[in-house]
Formats: C-alpha cells, sequence, structure tokens
C-alpha cells in the first residue's frame, strides 16, 4: 500500500496508475487464460501458469506487499507475514529465497481440534532435546501444504505456542492427503512423526507464537476483504451487461424493478465493503493497530461480496450457474472465505467486545 495520505475521496496518483495497469494485466493475460481451461479445471496447469508468472514478473506485478529490500514488489510469492520477525539468517534463506524463487511457504495453525481458538485448540507438541526440536502432531486445513517448500508450524512448548519453520521433506513430516472443500482449491492434512529440526529454525521467542500468528491474521483477513471487493465488483459488472442485453417478456431485464433494486443493493455492498478496506489498510500504512479494522472490512466484504455474486446469479438463471462463467466459483470460494482466518461469528464477537469494552465480559466501568 502506499504512504500517501489520501486526498478526499480520491486515491493517490500512483495507486491509481498501479490499480489500472493491474486491471490490464488481468483482463489481456489472465482471464483469456481461464476462459481457455476446461470447466472442470481447478487451476492453472504448470505449462500456463509459468508463461503468466514470468509475464507478471517482467511487468513488476508481484509480491506488492513484501518490503523492497528482500525483493518485493518483483519476484516471488510473499512469505507467511511471521517471517518478517524471523532472524537475518532466516530471512535471507526463506523470505528473500521465497520470492526470488516463487517458492510456496505454508502456514500450519489449524488443527482437528479446532481453527478459531487457537491458543486451545493446538495439540501439536515440539519438545526441545540436544539435537534440536522435536515436533508431533497433525495439521489440518493447509493452503499450499502439497507444494509448498516450507512451512510456519505452530506447536505446543513448555512456555507456550511457538513458531518453528519445517523445510518440505524433511524427515517425519509428511502431507497425507488433500481435503475436498466447497471451493476449487483444496487444503491438506500434514503429519509430524518425532520430526527433528534444528534449534534455530525456532521463529522469534519461544512461547510468543500466538502473538506472531495474530499478525498473520491481521494482514490475512484484509487480503481476504480485498479480494472480495474485487470479485464483487466483477461480478456486479457481469450482471449488468447481462440485464442490459437480455429479453424477456417483450423488455430487457434492465427495466425490471427487482433487477434495479438487486443492482442498487450490490452497489451499496461494494462501496462500503470498499471504504472498510481502505481505512484498515491505510491505518495499517500508518503502523497503528487495526485488528478491529480489519475483522470489520473481512466480515462485511466477504459477506457482502456473497450477496453481490448470489443476486448477480439469480440475474443470468441458468447461465449464472453455468461452469462457462465465474460466478459459481466466486460463489463457492466466498462460502469458504466466510470461515477461513476468522468466522463471521468471531469477528462480530472481535468487533463486538472492542466496542462494548469490559462490558462484554461482565465488568461495569467504574464510578
Amino acid at each position: 500500500m502506499s504512504t500517501n495520505t489520501f486526498s478526499g475521496f480520491d486515491l493517490p496518483e500512483d495507486i491509481r496508475m498501479m490499480r489500472d495497469a493491474v486491471e490490464r494485466f488481468v483482463r489481456e493475460e489472465i482471464v483469456p487464460a481461464e476462459q481457455a481451461l476446461p470447466p472442470e479445471s481447478r487451476g492453472f496447469p504448470e505449462e500456463v501458469l509459468k508463461p503468466l508468472q514470468e509475464k507478471a514478473k517482467k511487468a513488476g506485478y508481484w509480491c506488492f506487499d513484501a518490503p523492497t529490500e528482500y525483493g518485493g514488489g518483483v519476484f516471488g510469492h510473499p512469505p507467511p507475514i511471521v517471517m518478517y520477525a524471523s532472524t537475518p539468517e532466516q530471512i535471507e534463506k526463506y523470505v528473500v529465497g521465497s520470492m526470488a524463487n516463487a517458492d510456496y511457504g505454508f502456514t500450519g495453525i489449524a488443527e482437528s481440534t479446532g481453527g478459531s481458538d487457537p491458543a486451545r485448540a493446538i495439540r501439536t507438541t515440539a519438545t526441545r532435546t540436544d539435537k534440536g526440536w522435536v515436533i508431533n502432531g497433525t495439521k489440518m486445513w493447509i493452503t499450499h501444504g502439497q507444494y509448498a517448500k516450507y512451512g510456519v508450524v505452530y506447536a505446543r512448548t513448555d512456555a507456550g505456542v511457538s513458531a518453528f519453520l519445517v523445510d518440505a521433506g524433511t524427515p517425519g513430516m509428511k502431507v497425507v492427503r488433500m481435503l475436498p472443500v466447497l471451493r476449487d482449491h483444496w487444503p491438506t492434512e500434514i503429519h509430524f512423526e518425532n520430526c527433528l529440526i534444528p534449534h534455530g529454525n525456532l521463529i522469534g521467542t519461544e512461547g510468543k507464537g500466538l502473538e506472531l500468528a495474530g499478525k498473520w491474521v491481521t494482514r490475512a483477513r484484509l487480503l481476504y476483504a480485498a479480494r472480495s471487493v474485487g470479485l464483487a465488483d466483477e461480478a456486479l459488472r457481469i450482471g449488468v451487461e447481462w440485464a442490459r442485453e437480455r429479453d424477456t417478456f417483450g423488455a430487457v431485464l434492465a427495466t425490471r424493478q427487482s433487477v434495479q433494486f438487486a443492482v442498487a443493493d450490490s452497489r451499496v455492498d461494494i462501496d462500503a465493503a470498499r471504504w472498510l478496506v481502505w481505512e484498515a489498510a491505510y491505518k495499517q500504512d500508518q503502523g497503528r493497530d487495526v485488528r478491529r479494522e480489519a475483522a470489520a472490512a473481512k466480515l462485511f466484504a466477504v459477506e457482502a461480496a456473497s450477496r453481490v455474486v448470489d443476486r448477480m446469479m439469480q440475474i443470468m438463471g441458468a447461465m449464472g450457474m453455468s461452469k462457462e462463467l465465474p460466478l459459481e466459483g466466486w460463489y463457492r470460494d466466498l462460502r469458504v472465505a466466510r470461515v477461513l482466518e476468522g468466522a463471521s461469528e468471531i469477528l462480530r464477537q472481535f468487533v463486538g467486545k472492542a466496542e462494548l469494552g469490559p462490558a462484554a465480559s461482565g465488568k461495569k466501568a467504574k464510578a
């Protein structure tokens, strides 16, 4: 994000230029590649993905949210946000290397015991020995686990929950299975059995892992919120274009009041969500605590985008459900997003407690 101050209701010029350039790249390069895929595809095959990645690198559309001193803005995939709190040696190996080589890293927090309450749900353990840390346990719903080069694994130690770096292929670490879910991209289950890693693979301070995870979750919520705004805006464009051209009972759909109301409600949803995202991102650029703002933005943007996509599918009827269009895939993806990085109920509780203060815990304000 830019560090420039907003001028009235306008984005800074550099952000507008970047937005327009990225939109052109998406429409001219990515959308045609998506449309050429078979309807049953769950992602780009390597022979399609690699050329797109190379074009993105050359254009500079890569790792916008990563610090430039580590290679951000030019190459690779951004690492888990907690990596920026690691040692210089860890940064050189995992952060710089990850972005330079376009390597994926995974974040292992959730387990079968739950994901919304990691302080109590984490059962994976890390035991310090003379040879290093020994990790035992199982992580669930891990994105990129099947092809990640490394991961950040949260495990319980004597001092509390701690964060550790684990290289893919380490003896004792195994991707057990893919977990079929509603959306096209499936997460994985990863098992650790006496998985030995060096002492130096601890990130930060032992027992402070959840503090690191909190920073990662805040950033992830903002990214989900921003992505949801983009999906909703494009869904509205597709639906409006259809309503302007489609004839029913002797008139175009755009003349129907029900369609006009659906479009109006969708525009309001999108604009409101966009401002929540901008506010949270702007405050984060200033180094402020944006946990409440990020929670509110993710909560509203994801649910608003779900409503928008649902309305446009309704306007388009059978075509809206067709895999020839992206709407049905976005609908499934957004349904999953209502659970990831903080379910809607958890976010509502968080925002509500932030507003109510101690009273939310049954404590009366002092006279």
